[in-house]
């Protein structure tokens, strides 16, 4: 069948450079099935056409004028979808991209068609409104098989289990790689499963062991001289290919990119010539990125800065950057498939200890060897140092990814969604939660009675500590309890706030290591020779060392935040703790939720602090000292311009709305326009306030 003989309007083929496609097998029977209005579950290879089978369910459901929700597990991936769903706006679609900001009332959502959001926002939109579900009439779950994932996975059950809680009505499409134990998850959602091994670009894996490709049809290729992964890659590169390495740390990426930039025939990766776009960022990264990239190769971490990242990504897209040496978390995040995959390293070093990859993400991985319109045939390889990681990856190569199991059953989870039950009314008591968890895929691979135990725990510990209260025998939400849910908290987050709070003794130094120490903030790696610096400052803010066992490194986040907000130069930060732009970047977004959540909270417990709170989770989201937070209130200015300002003598609102267009034109990085713009939006907010 083609795309044309489902009556799809010209517009919608437009979206795939105006190609009448022939669907796959995979794709026609999927769409068939929700035609029916049958959930469904299309478990097929990376690049095999999933997300066609999205853009047609969305589209007709919007003529039947409902609204569809797609969810992703990552906020990168939100973006790459948004940007891709926006095509459809031409064909009357109302597009809204949702992601952070836990704490936002749905109602948003009327006004939409398509809400693409993460899997955490969309569980949050949840606690706040559970009537939601029933202006969605159709869920598009993206990545479904990382459901399976312990620290995302548990948000998407929550929010599809309650979904269809809520609403049995709701049509739910899976996209997913391949999942082993596929039926639980369609018995699980009541939905039909649609599996296939096709690929559009065949995959040929193999093996790199002294020096030689194995591959698993009997091929061998066997190199000599240099190292054999800067061999293979020019060899793949000479004949127009592309690569992607994986590797198993930031270090390790960067010291590969480096060495196949200085020891690759150069020749091989044609007329680069151009230049490094310039950003606004100064530290090491982006020396070596100058460096390196008019080489053709690049790396790809966590380290770097948002800015660089899509820099990298969007050169690698464009076919500037031809070998690309990252961490897995790339695999998992964005769409970057390459001729060539090696996975270099198969081990991790975590918890303490090192292991192998699991099957899933080696996977993940090998799945984008192959480029869709650039290739006919994808080469995945891995990589072993020895005849035991040999005979490892040959049975990575021929195993199947790992069965998906539900981790609701955790103390942790239970704990947060019982609240989130009870401060929604959809539970009254603890059979009442119980019957929730019947529906979830916890419930359909185990028996839940097993879990009484627990969620009579948590139920308990709620009550002890004021999150919810009995009356009349049913079980309901205090204020307080309310408030955390609504913020998207660990009630464990909130008490630890709260304690905080009550405690009367604050300060910013305080007030940041408490921050630190909610469970959602993962905290940065506490080196050896910084527990001095540490230990000097638990000691000088008088914190107790006992209030949690990873102190140190959560003292040493604290201590990263509190730089942060003292406007140093991003490089010094980077020197003084050995982190990188991305590490800053991901720590203050984290930082700024649950400031934000201490601020509410603070409105409630110490009403007399709520404005230092709001300020300082102000501070931490813009990286600036308290003399300049009146500045950030104007468009345009962050804490570069602010600090600029407040030099040139500009440091109130007030200051600004009497300057003159010639004065703030003076100052760098200030135009005419900006300059205009910054005195118009000063007098603006002076205006609304003394209205």
């Amino acid at each position: 069948m083609k795309l044309s003989e489902m009556e799809l309007p010209r517009e919608f083929l437009e979206m795939f450079d105006g190609k009448d496609l022939e669907l796959y097998p995979h794709q026609e029977e999927a769409i068939k099935i929700l035609e029916k209005n049958r959930n469904v579950i299309v478990s097929v290879p990376t690049a095999s056409g999933k997300s066609l089978i999205a853009y047609v369910a969305i589209y007709r459901e919007f003529l039947r004028n409902g609204k569809s929700m797609y969810i992703v597990p990552l906020r990168a991936l939100a973006s790459e979808k948004y940007d891709d769903l926006k095509k459809m706006e031409r064909l009357g679609l109302k597009i809204v991209m949702s992601v952070g900001d836990y704490d936002v009332s749905p109602d948003f959502i009327k006004r939409y068609d398509v809400i693409v959001c993460t899997s955490e926002k969309a569980d949050s939109l949840f606690h706040h409104d559970p009537s939601l579900m029933y202006d969605i009439s159709l869920i598009v779950s993206d990545e479904l098989h990382l459901i399976g994932d312990e620290g995302r996975g548990s948000r998407l059950e929550t929010f599809l289990s309650a979904a269809r809680y809520i609403n049995p009505d709701i049509k739910i499409l899976g996209l997913s790689a391949t999942i082993s134990n596929i039926n639980d998850i369609a018995g699980w959602l009541d939905a039909e499963a649609v599996v296939s091994e096709f690929r559009p670009v065949s995959l040929k894996k193999g093996v790199i062991f002294n020096k030689k490709m194995q591959f698993e049809d009997g091929e061998e290729i066997t190199f000599k001289g240099k190292d054999e992964i800067i061999k293979i890659c020019e060899y793949y590169i000479s004949q127009g290919g592309q690569i992607l390495l994986f590797v198993n740390s930031r270090k390790r990426s960067e010291d590969l990119a480096k060495k196949i930039s200085t020891g690759i025939d150069t020749s091989i990766m044609g007329s680069i010539g151009f230049e490094v776009p310039g950003t606004t960022e100064t530290d090491r990264y982006q020396d070596i990125l100058a460096r390196i990239i008019p080489k053709g190769v690049c790396f790809h971490h966590a380290g770097l800065s948002s800015v660089q990242r899509k820099l990298v990504e969007d050169m690698f897209r464009n076919g500037k950057i031809k070998i690309l040496t990252a961490t897995p978390t790339l695999a998992a995040g964005v769409n970057l498939p390459a001729r060539v995959v090696i996975i270099r390293d198969i081990t991790r070093f975590s918890d303490g200890m090192v292991g192998y990859i699991s099957n899933t993400e080696i996977h993940q991985m090998l799945g984008r060897a192959g480029r869709p319109k650039y290739d006919n045939v994808g080469y995945g390889l891995i990589f072993s140092a020895s005849e035991n990681s040999m005979d490892h990856a040959w049975e990575y190569i021929n195993s199947e990814p790992e069965p998906l199991f539900s981790s609701l059953g955790r103390e942790d989870l239970i704990r947060f969604n019982s609240l989130a039950l009870i401060s929604t009314g959809l539970s009254r008591s603890v059979q009442d939660i119980i019957e929730f968890h019947e529906k979830t895929l916890l419930g359909y691979q185990t028996d839940i009675s097993i879990f009484s135990g627990k969620f009579e725990e948590s139920v308990g510990f709620l009550l002890e500590n004021g999150f919810i209260q009995e009356k009349d025998g049913n079980l309901t939400v205090t204020k307080f309890g309310k408030i955390v849910s609504d913020l998207y908290i660990d009630p464990v987050s909130a008490l630890i706030l709260k304690k905080y709070i009550e405690n009367g003794n604050i300060s910013d130094e305080r007030t940041l290591f408490y921050i630190c120490s909610a469970p959602e903030m993962i905290p940065l790696i506490a080196k050896t020779d910084e527990a001095s610096d540490i230990q000097l400052f638990l000691q000088e803010n008088d914190i107790e060392e006992r209030i949690r066992e990873d102190v140190y490194p959560r003292a040493k986040t604290a201590m990263v935040l509190m730089e942060w907000i003292k406007e140093p130069s991003i490089d010094a930060i980077i020197e003084r703790f050995g982190i990188g732009p991305g590490d800053i970047q991901a720590k203050v977004s984290s930082a700024e939720w649950i400031s934000y959540a201490l601020s509410r909270l603070s409105s409630m417990l110490l009403p007399e602090k709520r404005a230092y709170f709001e300020m300082l989770n102000v501070r931490i989201k813009e990286g600036i000292k308290e003399e300049v937070w009146e500045l950030i209130a104007i468009p345009n200015i962050g804490r570069v311009r602010a600090r600029r300002l407040h030099s040139a003598g500009f440091r109130t609102l007030h200051d600004l709305s009497n300057a003159r267009e010639e004065d703030i034109s003076r100052i760098a990085g200030f135009s005419e326009k900006l300059s205009g713009d910054t005195i118009s939006h000063a007098r603006t907010i002076l205006a609304r306030r003394h209205r």
